[in-house]
């Protein structure tokens, strides 16, 4: 890959730190029953393991420039990992379901450092040209990670229960953080950025908002509250965005958005990556209530996309690297329409075999289109301002990713106006039916948005 002893060797230990934290989040799913049972929760109460894990990683993202500029890489990754250890040994013990909350928000806090920090820092260390390999290599094992995550972790809660599946974790943690301890080099930080309070209030307040009220808007019985928090979320990131434009030095550059190339990626990639999770979402319920399949079918057909999608994320980069951003985003879209269609128009009494062959198009084509997008969006801007848009793009999608599922649920709901008479299997079936429409056509939108801005231009130059 053309880097030295010393840089492989960090690559290695960012990536096995954030492999970790990346298998943990995807562990939760299959714990869930048994740990409802221990603690006597109801799926509501023991939903909020997942919710508040998110919507602490999503408050701290826009604080990573910041970080970066604040600590070195060595001190940021030793304090993420020690955060993420002690959450996950706390959560371990977990005598009652507070305790064990509050471990899954220090384990949130460390993946929301560590996410972007590891981007950052990756695509500092290679070369310009060489940048879709990278980005390939994380996409790579952070696809791979939640692929094979509800495997293993029901094999060992079947087989050692849930607590030994963060104290597993946990140890895991202490390893990798010893071994950083002894093999990162402190070394200087990138230019600091002072603190600024009412930028981190805005921004926290805000998303915290904007994130619970997406994250609630299709079970809510409340809308008109919902909106309302949504609302007043937009209008707090609105002028945390004027604040940044106004400060000297700003804790989230914006000026990263001056750039065309990244701000076409920010659309294409959030847009994707959110339509892509409703696509998610959605096809379980296909599986498990229409076609009445158990939860493991629903987990199997999901599979061969989830692992095709983490290979093809350095497939994309290489073709990055050698074709530019046009051929393989173009193909991306081709595949991602196919698989989309597929799902769209597929009848009620559709095999496995085929629901899962639609899925693997959506995810192949879904990582031809973010790891090459991203790297060609990021190659825009100059290396001061690559952990500002980390920071911003990440952000961008965690808003993204929670409104399009909210989006896509809330259409499945009008199968009881399309279609009053129906029974529920038919319900069901409509319902899912409206919400794969509703992808298609977004889907289709952005095919015709890459085909027309996403490009390489001779005349494109770097911000920053």
């Amino acid at each position: 890959m053309g880097l030295t002893r010393k840089q492989r060797i960090t690559v290695i230990v960012l990536l096995t730190g954030t492999v970790l934290a990346i298998l943990d989040l995807s562990f939760l799913s299959p714990a869930l029953p048994s740990i409802m049972e221990d603690f006597s929760i109801d799926a509501t109460t023991a939903q909020w393991l997942s919710s508040a894990y998110s919507l602490v990683e999503a408050l701290i993202i826009p604080l990573s420039a910041y970080l970066l500029g604040r600590f070195s890489t060595k001190r940021l990754f030793v304090a993420a990992m020690s955060i993420f250890s002690a959450g996950s040994l706390l959560a371990a013990w977990g005598p009652n379901f507070g305790v064990l909350l509050v471990g899954r928000v220090c384990q949130a806090a460390c993946t929301g450092i560590l996410l972007p920090m590891v981007m950052t820092e990756i695509v500092l260390i290679f070369p310009r040209e060489r940048r879709g390999t990278a980005m390939g290599l994380i996409g790579l094992l952070v696809g791979f990670a939640p692929a094979i995550g509800p495997t293993v972790s029901g094999l060992l809660v079947d087989s050692v229960g849930w607590h030994a599946l963060f104290l597993i974790v946990g140890a895991l943690g202490i390893i990798i953080l010893c071994v950083a301890m002894v093999v990162l080099e402190t070394k200087e930080t990138a230019t600091r950025t002072p603190f600024d309070a009412l930028s981190v209030a805005l921004s926290s307040i805000g998303l915290l908002c904007i994130l619970y009220g997406l994250s609630t808007f299709a079970s809510t019985g409340n809308t008109v509250t919902i909106i309302f928090l949504i609302v007043i979320g937009a209008a707090l990131i609105a002028l945390f965005v004027v604040r940044q434009f106004r400060l000297d030095q700003p804790m989230l550059d914006m000026h990263v958005f001056h750039s065309r190339r990244f701000s076409s990626s920010v659309v294409v990639i959030a847009l994707t990556q959110g339509v892509y999770l409703g696509i998610g979402t959605v096809l379980p319920l296909f599986v498990q209530i229409v076609r009445g399949e158990s939860a493991v079918m629903s987990g199997l057909v999901i599979l061969p996309g989830a692992l095709l999608s983490a290979a093809m994320a350095l497939v994309s980069g290489k073709l990055y690297d050698r074709f530019g951003v046009h051929v393989p985003v173009r193909a991306g879209s081709m595949c991602t329409l196919a698989g989309i269609a597929l799902l769209a128009t597929m009848p009620m009494d559709t095999g496995m075999p085929v629901v899962a062959i639609a899925y693997a198009l959506c995810s192949i084509g879904v990582q031809l289109i973010i790891t090459p997008c991203n790297t060609w969006g990021i190659n825009s801007l100059s290396n001061t301002l690559v952990r500002h848009a980390n920071a911003a793009a990440q952000t961008s999608n965690q808003i993204s990713n929670s409104f399009m599922v909210a989006l896509i649920i809330s259409f499945s709901a009008l199968s009881s106006v399309i279609a009053p008479t129906a029974t529920e299997l038919e319900a069901a079936y409509y319902g899912d039916k409206i919400a794969f429409i509703v992808a298609a056509a977004i889907l289709l939108a952005l095919a015709a948005f890459i085909a027309i801005f996403i490009r390489d231009r001779e005349t494109d130059t770097i911000v920053g």
